[in-house]
């Protein structure tokens, strides 16, 4: 019927917290989780406040030494892996990328996510985990990380995409 009720289904008493993630994930005690999923991209929008240097370190304060952020980069407009590659480097995590460009398909689109971790043993165990090739390195990263004072999306904006010359 198109409810919503993975929650429902799946953890029925998981807490849930309403408001900004990068103010209620300050809010928790350091090394609190094992994995953070940000998937705030809806559209082709970006949340830049969650792609800063500070977001980052908010979120490495927030997981364990071994813990695994996942963060959600399908966008059609923006191409976001030199960005977080950039953020990777600056926040002392190693990253992987995982790309299904099954978005060929009616109905479907390409879904693209980084797996990052402070802990190199911690991506080991993801790429073992998980079929062969399905992860790989980021492409080499933006030249400056995205902060609070400063992120421009025009250095990384598809412009065949944009100006609709690109599929």
């Amino acid at each position: 019927d198109g409810t919503f009720t993975f929650l429902a289904r799946c953890a029925p008493g998981a807490p849930i917290r309403f408001g900004d993630a990068r103010l209620e994930l300050a809010q928790v005690p350091s090394a609190h989780f094992d994995m953070l999923v940000i998937d705030a991209f809806s559209s082709d929008s970006i949340p830049v406040h969650l792609m800063t240097r500070e977001a980052f370190a908010v979120y490495k304060r927030a997981l364990t030494p071994d813990g695994l952020l996942l963060v959600h980069i399908s966008n059609r407009y923006i191409e976001l892996e030199p960005v977080i590659g950039a953020l990777a480097r600056t926040s002392g995590m190693q990253a992987r990328l995982r790309a299904d460009l099954e978005g060929g398909n009616p109905g479907r689109s390409p879904s693209v996510w980084v797996a990052l971790s402070a802990d190199p043993a911690t991506l080991s165990r993801l790429e073992a985990a998980s079929p062969p090739g399905a992860w790989e390195p980021l492409p080499p990263p933006a030249g400056r990380a995205w902060s609070d004072d400063f992120a421009s999306i025009l250095p990384f904006l598809r412009w065949e995409k944009v100006l609709g010359r690109g599929s």
